[in-house]
C-alpha cells in the first residue's frame, strides 16, 4: 500500500514540479504587474565597453519607459534621473565603418531599493567609426567688409591644424575657418579666433575636434581710397624788394588728381606745392615744383607742375596839401581867392610817392585875360615824375578879380588948417 502511494507521489514528477513553477511565475507576474509602476520620462542611454579609437556616430536614444517596482514613498520621488541607461557597445567592434549594429539597452536603478522590470527599448542600433586625424589649411572668413572699408590680405598663425573624429567626417574637411568680423569704425583686427571645420561647400562638418582650437588672425583695416581732381594752389613766400608787388601768380596744369580715404579727400579743398620762394625779387619768376599733399593723400599722374609768378612795381596813391598858385595874373588887378590851398592825390609806385616834396607841390589857376568880377576856375597840378594825378578837391576855386582902391590924394592926407 504505501509503495502504491509512493509511485503515485512519484508518478510523472518532472511534470508536476514544472507545472508547480509555472503557476508561482505565473502568481508572481500577477503580483508583480499588480504593483509594478512605469515612468515615461526619458532616460539618456550611454555608451559601454566602446572599442578603442572608435567614434560613436550617433547619439544612442533614450529609454522612454521604465517599469519598475518601489515603495510607495519612494515611487513618489522617483525622475529620469533615477535610472542609468547603458548600451553594449562591445558587439559594435570589429565591424565595417559605420555598419548598423544591434546591441542590447541595460536599465539599473541608482537607488536598490528600487526593482527595474521591464524598459523600452530593448536594443538600439549603434554605428561606429574609426577615429583618424588629418592636417587641413586655416582659412579666414572676413565676412561682409562695412561700406567705405577696405580689409587687406588677413595674416593668420598657425597656418594649418589637425582635425581629428570619425573617418567619415574628417574625410569630408576640407579645411579650419576662423570667422572675423570687422568693425564699422575701421579698427584693424588683431585678435584670436575660434575655428570651425567646414567641408568643401563651405558647410560645417561636426562633430570632430580641432587642435588648435583658436587661430591668431591680424588684418589691415582702413578707409576705401577714393579719386578726386582738385585745384592746384601755388605756395609763394617771402617779401620781394621794396617797391615791389605780386601782380599774379599762374600755375600749369590748373588741377590735379589726388588719391585718399574718403574722409580725407572730402575735406581736402585743394593741394599745395612746395613753397616758392620769391624773397628780395623784382623780376618774374618761373619754375617747376612739386606737388604736397597733405598726409594719407597720394597724387595720382604728374607730381609736379610750372607755377610762373609775374613781379610789378607796387603801386599806390597818396594825398598832399598843396597851395594855390595864379598863373597870368595883371599887376593892376586885385585877385581874392576862395580858398588857400587844395588837396591833391597822386598815384604811383611806393619809391615815387615817397620822392614827392609837398613843399614844392602846387595847384595853379590860370587867370590870364580876366575881367573884374568873380569867377570858378579849375586847379591844375603838375605831378611829379613816375606820379599820376588821381584827384583835386576841390576841383575848383572861386577868383574874385577887382580893381586895386585908389590911392588918397594929397591934399587928403594933409591936416586941416594947414
Amino acid at each position: 500500500m504505501a509503495r502504491r502511494l509512493l509511485r503515485v507521489l512519484v508518478r510523472n514528477w518532472p511534470l508536476r514540479l514544472g507545472a508547480i513553477a509555472l503557476a508561482t511565475l505565473l502568481y508572481l507576474g500577477l503580483v508583480i504587474s499588480q504593483n509594478a509602476r512605469t515612468w515615461n520620462g526619458p532616460v539618456p542611454i550611454d555608451a559601454a565597453n566602446q572599442p578603442a579609437d572608435t567614434f560613436l556616430l550617433a547619439s544612442l536614444g533614450n529609454v522612454t519607459s521604465v517599469q519598475y517596482i518601489a515603495p510607495l514613498d519612494i515611487a513618489a520621488q522617483v525622475t529620469s534621473a533615477s535610472f542609468v541607461a547603458t548600451a553594449d557597445l562591445g558587439a559594435a567592434g570589429g565591424q565595417p565603418a559605420g555598419t548598423p549594429v544591434t546591441v542590447p539597452v541595460h536599465v539599473v536603478a541608482r537607488d536598490q531599493r528600487i526593482q527595474v522590470v521591464s524598459w523600452e527599448p530593448a536594443t538600439v542600433v549603434a554605428r561606429l567609426d574609426p577615429v583618424i586625424s588629418q592636417q587641413v589649411p586655416v582659412q579666414v572668413d572676413r565676412g561682409t567688409v562695412p561700406t567705405g572699408l577696405t580689409a587687406g590680405q588677413p595674416v593668420v598663425n598657425p597656418t594649418t591644424v589637425i582635425v581629428t573624429g570619425a573617418s567619415s567626417l574628417v574625410s569630408q574637411v576640407s579645411s579650419a575657418v576662423a570667422r572675423v568680423v570687422i568693425d564699422a569704425s575701421g579698427a584693424n583686427v588683431d585678435t584670436n579666433v575660434d575655428l570651425v571645420a567646414v567641408d568643401a561647400r563651405g558647410q560645417i562638418v561636426s562633430p570632430v575636434t580641432i587642435q588648435p582650437t583658436t587661430v591668431h588672425v591680424t588684418i589691415s583695416v582702413g578707409e576705401r581710397q577714393v579719386n578726386r581732381t582738385v585745384p592746384v594752389i601755388p605756395d609763394v613766400t617771402g617779401n620781394l624788394a621794396t617797391g615791389y608787388a605780386i601782380r599774379d601768380v599762374t600755375v600749369t596744369p590748373l588741377t590735379a588728381t589726388v588719391s585718399g580715404s574718403g574722409s580725407s579727400i572730402a575735406a581736402l579743398s585743394g593741394i599745395q606745392t612746395v613753397p616758392i620762394s620769391v624773397a628780395g625779387r623784382s623780376t618774374d619768376l618761373t619754375t617747376s615744383v612739386a606737388l604736397q599733399p597733405p598726409h594719407g593723400v597720394t597724387v595720382v599722374g604728374p607730381t609736379k607742375v610750372q607755377v610762373r609768378v609775374r613781379v610789378t612795381l607796387e603801386t599806390g596813391s597818396r594825398s598832399f596839401g598843396a597851395g594855390v598858385t595864379l598863373s597870368g595874373a595883371r599887376a593892376d588887378r586885385v585877385y581874392h581867392l576862395s580858398i588857400p590851398d587844395v588837396l591833391v592825390t597822386l598815384g604811383g609806385s611806393s619809391a615815387a610817392l615817397d620822392a614827392v616834396n609837398p613843399a614844392t607841390l602846387s595847384a595853379s589857376i590860370d587867370v590870364s585875360g580876366l575881367s573884374d568880377g568873380t569867377f570858378t576856375l579849375p586847379a591844375r597840378v603838375l605831378t611829379p615824375a613816375g606820379t599820376t594825378l588821381v584827384a583835386i578837391s576841390p576841383s575848383s576855386v572861386q577868383v574874385t578879380v577887382t580893381a586895386p582902391a585908389p590911392s588918397p590924394s594929397p591934399s587928403a592926407l594933409a591936416s586941416p588948417g594947414f
